[in-house]
């Protein structure tokens, strides 16, 4: 049966062959209508492909940047809670230092360079985010969602200094007493591994110097930030009708979060104001 089947077959490509080529001019248009057909149907799925890399790419660098963003302004938040708090061990370390108690003094003194050292962490992070999120809207096709810390709010972390100056004095004064130093002599070399210090020594000798520093070059990674959006902005403008979605999707996205950052900005904003106001005089 099979052979049978196997002859049949045979016999009818033999025919179609033989007519294709008695109508060679019907058969030719539609080999090439065919063929066409088939390398228009694999170039659109080729297409399809690159456009479906290309939308997760971009949802990608998106949903980076919304995590930076958030990242970002929790750091922001936290800073005034670890100003407080080296605050605080700074008034502890006056009372201390008023009754005559070393050990504690110290105790307080350190407990306040790690806090001081924390909030300078915390500046460095959000230099580094915004380092990578100036990279990703280079890559990011639409409108950035919003960075949610301004200029205004980073100059203002400048306060922190204020209290590392504090702390200085009241060290420089607790110096001056013999016995406040013999206890110093023997825990300066106490550890303190936060933003890359390794010692007390260290974290009080380097610590104002450190916190200016580290402002100032995130205030300068917010200047390259500013300047990349603008690029951005332009470059959006000039390709807006290929990148429309994109952009649309980007926006919703900022929208969403604008309200509820910047109301969580300003309150760390009035939190740094409080403690630059209520901040004691050394003795």
């Amino acid at each position: 049966m099979d052979e049978i089947f196997g002859v049949i077959f045979l016999i009818v490509c033999v025919i179609a062959l033989v007519y294709a080529i008695q109508f060679w001019y019907i058969t030719i248009p539609v080999v090439v209508i065919i063929i066409a057909l088939y390398y228009a149907n694999e170039a659109r799925k080729k297409r399809n492909e690159e456009e479906a890399l290309w939308r997760a790419e971009q949802q990608r660098y998106l949903n980076e940047m919304i995590s930076l963003c958030k990242q970002s302004l929790d750091l922001f938040v936290s800073m005034p809670l670890y100003l407080s708090s080296a605050e605080r061990d700074l008034d502890r370390a006056e009372r201390n230092f008023t009754d005559g108690a070393f050990a504690p003094f110290w105790d307080s003194i350190e407990t306040s360079a790690k806090s001081l050292g924390h909030f300078n962490e915390g500046i460095c992070n959000i230099k580094r985010n915004s380092s990578r999120y100036t990279e990703l809207i280079r890559l990011f096709a639409g409108n950035p969602p919003s960075f949610p810390i301004s200029l205004q709010s980073i100059t203002k972390l400048n306060v922190g200094t204020g209290t590392a100056r504090r702390m200085e004095a009241i060290v420089r004064d607790a110096q001056r007493n013999f016995q406040f130093a013999m206890i110093y002599e023997q825990r300066k070399t106490n550890q303190i591994l936060v933003a890359g210090f390794t010692n007390l020594a260290q974290a009080l000798g380097e610590m104002t110097s450190q916190i200016e520093s580290s402002v100032r070059l995130l205030s300068y990674s917010f200047d390259r930030m500013t300047s990349t959006i603008d690029e951005s902005a332009r470059a959006i403008h000039s390709r807006q009708g290929e990148i429309l979605e994109a952009t649309t999707q980007s926006r919703e996205e900022s929208s969403t979060q604008a309200s509820a950052q910047a109301n969580r900005e300003e309150k760390a904003l009035a939190m740094l104001d409080n403690i630059q106001r209520g901040r004691r005089p050394s003795f």
